[in-house]
Parts: C-alpha cells; sequence; structure tokens
C-alpha cells in the first residue's frame, strides 16, 4: 500500500509529536509498505528552525526507509494566536501543493494538530478521490479554548466547523486517548469510524547510573526532581516554581529540562531560588541518563488541558521505572492512569501550597518511591510501541476487508 503521512513534525525534533510520527512511518515501512512523509523543516519545540534550513522551500531524503519531504513554512520568533494560524496556514499552503502534484496514496494519514490539515485532506480527498484516516494527537481547539487563548466567538466557530468538516470527510478518526474518543462520539463521530491509536514507548537503552549526577555535581543523597519537555502553556510549570518556595528539605534539586515559549519567563520567575537549574534538550544518551538517576519526574497540565491532550512523557517516565508526580484536574485521564496503575501521586494544578508538602513527604519515603517506579514500569510495558502499532494496524487492515467485502457484495447483485 502506497501510504502518505500528513503532519507538521517529524525528527530530528526530540520531543512531542515529531518522534511519534517517526514511529508510527518506520513501522509501516517495516510491514511492507511505501511510505513519504509529508511534513516541515524541524522547529520544535525552541520555535526556530536549523542553521541550514534557512530559506529553503522544499527538500526530501530518505531516512529508514521513510521517504520525507520538508515543506516550507513559516515559524514566528514569538507564537500566539494569530502567529500560530498564520505558521499552520504555511505549512498547509505549502505541503498542500506538494500533495498534490505528487502520485495519490492508497491511504493519507493526517495528523492533527494542525487542525487544518484535516480540512485540507478533506480538499484533496474531494478533488482527486482517495480516503483518509485523521490521527488526533492534540484536540487543539478544546485546548485554546479552555486556556483562554482564543476568546472571539467568530473565530471559536470557525474552528468547530473545520473540526466538523475534517471529522464527516474521514475515513477513520484515530486519537491518543480514550477520553479524546469518547469527546468526538459527542460530536457526532460515528462509533465505526474511531480507532484507538495510543502513542506507545520503545524500551529505553540501559545506562550507567549516576554520570548525570556526576556530570552536574548532584550528590548521590540529592532527591533530583526532573522536568523534561515542552516549556508552553499547556504544561503549567509556573505552579511547580512557586510550589518550590514552600518546601522545608533543603536536599532537593529541580531541573527543568526542554525548550518553548515560556522559558524566559520561567526562568525569571525561579530567579534566586536555591537548588533550581535549567538545561537545554538533551540528546538521547544524556537523557536517559538524566532519567536513570532522576528521582521524581514532574508531569504538569493546566487546568482544562488534560482532556484534550495526554503527555506522551508519562509513557517516557514510566519506561524508565520512575514514579510521576501529576500535576492535573483529578478527573483527567493523566491523573486516572496514575491513580489506577499506583505509579505516582496526583495534585490539582495551580495549588503551589499542596503541592510543596508532597514534595517534602516524597523525599523522604525511598520505599514508596521504589514501589511506584516498579508500579511505573509494568505500566510502560503495556503500551511498548511495537505493541500498539501492530494493534492499530491490523484495525485498519481490518477495515480494509470490511470495505472490500461490501464492494463485492454490492457487485454481485
Amino acid at each position: 500500500m502506497r501510504i502518505v503521512v500528513w503532519g507538521i513534525n517529524y525528527p530530528p525534533e526530540k520531543t512531542g509529536i515529531g518522534p511519534c510520527n517517526g514511529a508510527l512511518c518506520e513501522f509501516l515501512v517495516e510491514m511492507g509498505n511505501d511510505v513519504t512523509m509529508l511534513t516541515s523543516f524541524a522547529y520544535y519545540p525552541a520555535w526556530r528552525k536549523q542553521a541550514r534550513d534557512a530559506g529553503k522551500l522544499f527538500e526530501s531524503e530518505t531516512v529508514n526507509g521513510v521517504k520525507v519531504l520538508r515543506c516550507w513554512h513559516y515559524v514566528p520568533a514569538k507564537p500566539n494566536v494569530l502567529t500560530r494560524i498564520l505558521h499552520e496556514i504555511s505549512f498547509v499552503t505549502f505541503s498542500g501543493l506538494r500533495l498534490l502534484v505528487d502520485s495519490r496514496p492508497d491511504l493519507l494519514i493526517v495528523v492533527s494538530p494542525p487542525l487544518f490539515l484535516g480540512a485540507a485532506a478533506r480538499v484533496a480527498c474531494s478533488l482527486r478521490g482517495g480516503r483518509y484516516l485523521m490521527h488526533i494527537q492534540d484536540l487543539q481547539p478544546d485546548a485554546a479554548i479552555r486556556l483562554g487563548m482564543v476568546r472571539s466567538k467568530m473565530l471559536i466557530d470557525l474552528l468547530r466547523w473545520m473540526e466538523s468538516v475534517a471529522y464527516q470527510g474521514a475515513w477513520r478518526v484515530s486519537a491518543i486517548s480514550q477520553t479524546m474518543l469518547k469527546i468526538l462520539r459527542k460530536r457526532g463521530v460515528s462509533k465505526h469510524k474511531l480507532v484507538y491509536l495510543p502513542n506507545g514507548i520503545q524500551v529505553p537503552p540501559a545506562v550507567k547510573a549516576g554520570r548525570f549526577r556526576e556530570r552536574n555535581h548532584f550528590s548521590a543523597n540529592k532527591f533530583l526532581v526532573i522536568y523534561s519537555g515542552n516549556l508552553g502553556a499547556k504544561q503549567g510549570l509556573h505552579t511547580l516554581i512557586v510550589a518550590w518556595r514552600f518546601r522545608t528539605g533543603n536536599a532537593m534539586e529541580l531541573v527543568i529540562c526542554g525548550e518553548g515559549s515560556g522559558k524566559k519567563r520561567l526562568m525569571e520567575a525561579a530567579n534566586g531560588l536555591p537548588n533550581v537549574s535549567f538545561k537545554d534538550l538533551l540528546d538521547e544518551q544524556d537523557y536517559h541518563e538524566m532519567l536513570a538517576d532522576a528521582d521524581l519526574l514532574v508531569i504538569p497540565l493546566v487546568s482544562g488541558a488534560g482532556d484534550s491532550f495526554l503527555p506522551h512523557k508519562l509513557l517516557s517516565s514510566c519506561a524508565a521505572g520512575k514514579p510521576v508526580l501529576a500535576v492535573c484536574d483529578l478527573d483527567s485521564e493523566l491523573a486516572q492512569i496514575v491513580t489506577k496503575y499506583r505509579c505516582g501521586e496526583v495534585v490539582s494544578p495551580g495549588d503551589p501550597h499542596s503541592l510543596a508538602p508532597i514534595l517534602d513527604r516524597l523525599s523522604n519515603d525511598r520505599t514508596r518511591l521504589q514501589s511506584m517506579g516498579h508500579a511505573a514500569r509494568e505500566l510502560a510495558e503495556r503500551f511498548e510501541q511495537g505493541k500498539v502499532l501492530r494493534q492499530f494496524w491490523e484495525q485498519i487492515e481490518c477495515a480494509d476487508r470490511q470495505v472490500a467485502n461490501a464492494e463485492l457484495a454490492i457487485s454481485g447483485r
């Protein structure tokens, strides 16, 4: 089968949706498909293209059997609602033209966000025929509305209309969480269209413990609290910074590792706080060494973001066998998973006075940390990447057979 995956993020991006798209494409190649990734030049989470990509309109390369077609897009230095819209429209425009001039795929897989890709895929399939599967990593309009990033009723109505257009035209609609699938059903997406495709995780490579602490001069008895990933609006890391002021334990170190639009504000908020350090994104080896030396991994989400977004870092934290501290709405899927599998603790967002004593308590309870770490590793094994993607592909092949059988039945009448 010839498959085109259409999405704005792809490796060498190290965090977010990019690595997930890379894993999907390479798995589809392993299944014997001819796979093309139609994407942008790498920019996330720093919101900055690499110097070597400046000024390029298009580029083609083959990576691990995947033909990667990169297209120019506008990347704002300071993302806001307007510049993000321009950012997404520029990608949809340039990559859409590339899609239309290439031969038609048997299956087009559209990864959202950007939301605009879904509507563009419907137009492309209407013009040329074919079908598309819309895979949702983030219910983008929901998050933007709940976070107050979008307030205009006209713009909200437009986003909801574009969602409806994309879902109605899709052959199948997949999402990374059960909560998101429930929301889609409430919005009128028929049950037979829906496919569960959670993000998976690879077993991390074995690394020698102690190297990250040694490089950064953290003693072995220092309680190491780590956040790694995007530093943006949805993460709500400001609560963690404020809570750090109220902790009583001195043998703690907070490491915030990553890039994003909110990094400068976080560094300003942490100015003068003891035992807080910021790091850029690490390469794979250094990242796994950091996880190996961590005592507690923090996964924060601002209130209202939990239904529209499930952080992939939950699985990478669990795969490292580390307990997690989920700072999120208590009724969110993230909170429910952490509570059900007993792989960490949950605290409401925006409540630093409740968060600080939890940090103090966990730093003095190594037995509980070890128990939660074991449970975390067992949870990660449920979402082993190969297993997750095979289950997804089986659903797609089953749906294909159902369509073929229906067509045979109609032609035989």
